[in-house]
């Protein structure tokens, strides 16, 4: 049971650097309204298909290390919405991938703050702005 959001979204990013398949599932709501989606991937909806999707992920991503940061905060009674940027730290590299923006929302239940949603995709790199050629004034 998770008392506040801040708990469920620990868990939540526990059982991803762990590729902890049941710590993962006791994050979330068990519910058919669920709803992630995987960076550029598809919406995926439904209890079982999250999970198989989590099965999928930490297959091919074991011990992955997480920096977490510009963490958005908002929450009523009933729902808390998480916005921030993921900092992935693969194992075998030494330097952080390019941050993903991560929307994460937790509601209240009976058990507790439970996931419902969980979308993630890249950041938008920016172009550097080109010089400008020749004096301006």
């Amino acid at each position: 049971m998770f008392a506040t959001p801040d708990e469920a979204e620990n868990a939540f990013y526990t059982a991803f650097a762990n590729a902890d398949l049941e710590g993962m599932m006791a994050v979330w709501l068990e519910s058919e309204a669920l709803i992630c989606i995987h960076p550029v991937g598809g919406k995926i909806t439904g209890q079982k298909a999250v999970r198989a999707s989590w099965g999928e992920v930490f297959r091919g991503s074991p011990g992955l290390r997480f920096r977490l940061a510009e963490v958005s905060r908002t929450q009523d009674a009933l729902l808390a919405i998480h916005v921030l940027h993921e900092y992935i730290t693969v194992p075998g590299e030494n330097v952080e991938r390019q941050p993903m923006v991560a929307t994460n929302i937790y509601q209240l239940t009976q058990e507790g703050w439970r996931m419902i949603l969980h979308h993630a995709s890249p950041v938008a790199v920016q172009k550097q702005a080109e010089k400008p050629v020749g004096r301006l004034h």
